[in-house]
């Protein structure tokens, strides 16, 4: 259930340790320009709860996934498409409106809690806040975990030159569990941020995720050997026994 793996060392080295660290400290400086400012509000608690953990978190597993598979930070950061057919390309180009939807409902999920802390709008108790620190933690560790196992799981539609069909590890269990991870992290954000109105812009988010699997699959069908064998191995998209 595979293509022919293309062999290139330099894209199994390691990244410097320096490097891999200044990566949480810029997703932690990145999301506080979208938390902070808009709260009005540098003492927030919640805002800092969020972004310490989130950046302690992706440290943490960008360390690892640099010692056992740094192949897959590499491809996660191409922006280029170059595995793409006559055959692959128009699902592949479904990118070009599902991207800005879905970080138009990431970051107003991140937004519309500052907003709430800003103007003391309706707020969630403590409890379902730590509930949704959590879990938002919880779904970013799939994510980490699936790009983990997947060399070739790109930001972008692609199918790269001798890309590996994976269905072992949590690809055995769901066929999109990075998407699974995201779904999680991405419900729980708003509740761990203390906003029952931020969960609109991220069902927003996570709609325009499930429908980036549909075009995905439809790519991955013509593109790739094996995958509609792997659709009857695997049966559910991205939470087992459910969806």
């Amino acid at each position: 259930m595979e293509n022919e793996p293309t062999h290139d060392a330099t894209l199994d080295k390691p990244f410097p340790l320096w490097f891999m660290l200044l990566l949480p400290i810029y997703a932690g400086g990145f999301l506080s320009l979208f938390l902070f400012p808009v709260a009005g509000d540098w003492r927030w608690l919640e805002g800092w709860a969020y972004v310490i953990t989130f950046a302690i978190n992706m440290g943490i597993s960008y360390i690892i996934i640099n010692q056992k598979n740094p192949r897959v930070i590499r491809n996660r950061a191409k922006l280029k498409k170059e595995g793409l057919t006559a055959t692959t390309r128009k699902s592949a180009g479904s990118d070009r409106f599902i991207m800005p939807l879905m970080s138009v409902g990431f970051f107003g999920a991140l937004i519309v809690p500052g907003l709430g802390h800003r103007f003391d709008w309706a707020t969630i108790t403590l409890t379902l806040e730590f509930i949704g620190l959590v879990l938002s933690n919880i779904g970013l560790i799939i994510m980490n975990v699936a790009v983990l196992q997947n060399s070739f799981a790109s930001k972008i539609l692609d199918i790269n030159k001798g890309q590996t069909l994976i269905d072992t590890g949590l690809y055995a269990h769901a066929r999109h569990p990075l998407y699974a991870g995201a779904t999680l992290m991405i419900l729980a954000t708003p509740i761990a941020l203390g906003s029952w109105w931020a969960l609109l812009p991220a069902i927003l988010a996570v709609l325009t995720l499930v429908a980036r699997i549909e075009s995905e699959e439809e790519m991955l069908i013509r593109g790739m050997n094996g995958y509609e064998d792997y659709q009857k191995q695997v049966k559910y998209k991205l939470i087992p026994g459910i969806y």
